[in-house]
């Protein structure tokens, strides 16, 4: 007999089709949207004529209980009718970046690790490689620090 129990997921928007785990321990998480629409990427209205769904997507997500966790989805595809072509958009979701193999969250997790810590370090204890952990902060730290938005900037006292 088994014991469960429930983890919540924190990502919005989505539902949880099936949950595998692998022979290697990895857990692979499917969802869908549970969005409706998009907007197109022509004209920028919201659109909602179904179109099918774009390639099935794989990103690394947190661990769960020390297991390697993937989240696996295949991204709706909407139609615009607005447009003179009828051109299709892909749905994009808040959780991760298109041009990342990543979720959001899991990206954060490897920054936080990061403080105190040398790319290396990150990178083998992740399982990454360099270009994967330099990818995750060129995406995520930005180059520029905009200076209008601080009033004040304070000064701590080194202990």
């Amino acid at each position: 007999m088994m014991n469960h129990f429930e983890i919540p997921l924190d990502i919005e928007d989505v539902k949880i089709e099936r949950v595998e785990f692998k022979e290697n321990g990895e857990i692979i998480i499917t969802v869908t949207s549970t969005v409706e629409g998009t907007c197109c990427h022509r004209c920028g209205q919201k659109i909602t004529d179904s179109y099918g769904h774009d390639r099935e997507i794989t990103l690394r997500h947190l661990s769960i209980l020390g297991r390697p966790t993937s989240i696996q989805i295949r991204p709706q595809r909407y139609r615009c009718r607005s447009c003179s072509d009828h051109p299709t958009t892909t749905q994009k979701s808040s959780w991760y970046d298109t041009r990342s193999p990543h979720t959001k969250a899991y990206e954060t997790h490897v920054l936080l690790n990061l403080v105190n810590s040398t790319v290396e370090d990150v990178r083998r204890k992740e399982g990454l490689g360099y270009e994967a952990v330099m990818g995750i902060i060129d995406r995520r730290v930005s180059e520029k620090v905009a200076w209008s938005q601080f009033s004040e900037l304070q000064q701590f006292p080194v202990s």
